[in-house]
């Protein structure tokens, strides 16, 4: 009996160790298969994880096949699911805005976060739009929000971003509307047009604003990392806020507009439409340009060691034999580009590829002024590629991925012109990641593309 017992006690304390040692795994490694758990947000990062650490991580593509991704919003069961993996892999908060939230969310985790546009130098939106610029000069603000809001107290809030604000001062114009939502901003923007050309009324953070036929000058504290103002709202209604700058320019961590409890206020309408997919002024599209993407992966590489100290030099010797790769596909655009009869692309959707458009010296036109996926361009800007098209003799239209090409059906019809897809490899549809493709071979399928597109000469 009392072997019996000896018996017991020692199952009993085996089966424990064996839960603990189940519920223990090594630092950086996935319960369900002792892999790393990693979670990336674009194809881009999925596709280099995949190459740096092929079979010693778990990675999963938080945004579903198919889906456009300017207009993603993670779920709820999306962020659980970010803060159970080991490494979170992002292109940068001005491609993932709402990605700030999550980090704050995960401070007490040892998720290693990883953004990979650090040490890239991001170009303004507008550098990658300079054919439309005249067209750009219409309003002397560049946004306008319609907000539903109850009597009260309110805060509006400027934030430096990389150390410093995006303008030292900024005009805005707060006006009450007769009308709500779009129909109010299009009713009240020449009354705020007449606002902008007259005499400023200067604000200083903490100073109260209220709707006026006022053009305040809000002036910034260079000396604080925040310059909040008060808006005080005396009845409840439809009040539209005309801005110099785009207020996501003034974004860091929080957003802009928030009542006193701390939630935050979004406009029923905006002008432009889908604001907080513009990338706070910047393009994030740095994944185009393959030098830019070797920086990428040097980020990728350095936080898996980081998640996975004990494979820190698979990884870096991984990163190195996939960035040679990256190096031959650059030296393939740069050798081809020396032989095309054209140099400028002729796009028919919102333009992604600006920074691989300026590494290779190539100009474009597009009728689209950014990067929203809800923004319509305008007919000038239609006509002025219609126009562009016949007078330059290309035979190609260039369409975007995953966003219904319209505007390049309407120009094909109208100049003759070819339509073929120039990916910008934010996502891939279902049939294409299940047919393999990567980052490279669709890059090389740009390539093809080009080549047809721009006249290229053996």
């Amino acid at each position: 009996m009392k072997n019996l017992k000896v018996l017991i006690s020692m199952l009993v304390t085996v089966s424990f160790l064996a839960f603990i040692s189940g519920c223990s795994l090594p630092a950086g490694k996935s319960s369900d298969t002792g892999k790393l758990k990693v979670i990336t947000t674009l194809f881009p990062q999925y596709d280099f994880v995949r190459e740096i650490a092929k079979d010693k991580a778990d990675v999963t593509l938080l945004l579903p096949p198919g889906v456009e991704s300017h207009s993603y919003e993670p779920s709820p069961q999306n962020i659980v699911n970010i803060k159970k993996s080991n490494a979170f892999i992002y292109t940068g908060e001005n491609m993932e805005p709402w990605v700030h939230k999550v980090i704050e969310s995960t401070k007490d985790n040892k998720l290693v976060v990883v953004d990979t546009s650090k040490g890239i130098e991001l170009l303004d939106e507008e550098k990658h739009h300079e054919e439309h610029e005249e067209g750009e000069g219409e309003h002397p603000f560049e946004w306008a929000g319609a907000f539903n809001l109850k009597a009260g107290q309110y805060k509006w809030s400027f934030a430096k971003v990389d150390g410093k604000y995006a303008d030292p001062e900024m005009k805005m114009v707060i006006l009450n509307a007769a009308k709500s939502g779009k129909e109010g901003i299009e009713t009240i923007h020449e009354r705020a047009e007449e606002l902008f050309k007259g005499a400023t009324t200067a604000k200083k953070p903490g100073e109260i604003l209220v709707p006026a036929d006022t053009l305040y000058q809000l002036e910034f504290d260079s000396s604080k990392d925040i310059s909040a103002f008060s808006i005080k709202i005396e009845k409840d209604g439809s009040y539209i806020f005309f801005t110099q700058h785009v207020p996501s320019e003034f974004e860091d961590k929080e957003h802009f507009f928030k009542d006193l409890e701390g939630k935050d206020i979004e406009p029923e309408a905006q002008k432009p439409e889908g604001e907080h997919h513009y990338h706070g002024g910047k393009d994030p599209h740095i994944w185009l340009d393959p030098v830019y993407a070797q920086k990428m992966v040097d980020n990728i590489v350095e936080g898996l060691s980081k998640a996975d100290t004990k494979n820190e030099s698979f990884y870096k010797e991984s990163g190195e034999s996939y960035k040679k790769k990256l190096q031959e596909l650059d030296g393939k655009f740069a050798e081809a580009f020396k032989k095309t009869k054209y140099k400028k692309i002729m796009y028919g959707g919102h333009f992604a590829f600006g920074y691989f458009a300026k590494r290779y010296g190539l100009e474009h036109i597009s009728p689209y002024s950014g990067f929203a996926p809800d923004a319509e361009p305008t007919p000038q800007r239609i006509a002025e590629l219609i126009k562009n098209i016949k007078d330059s003799g290309v035979k190609v239209i260039y369409y975007e991925e995953l966003v219904n090409p319209k505007v390049a059906k309407v120009i094909s019809d109208q100049t003759g012109a070819k339509m073929l897809l120039l990916h910008g490899v934010h996502n891939v549809t279902n049939e294409e990641l299940s047919s393999g493709v990567t980052y490279i071979s669709i890059m090389e399928e740009n390539l093809e593309k080009l080549k047809q597109g721009l006249g290229y000469n053996e």
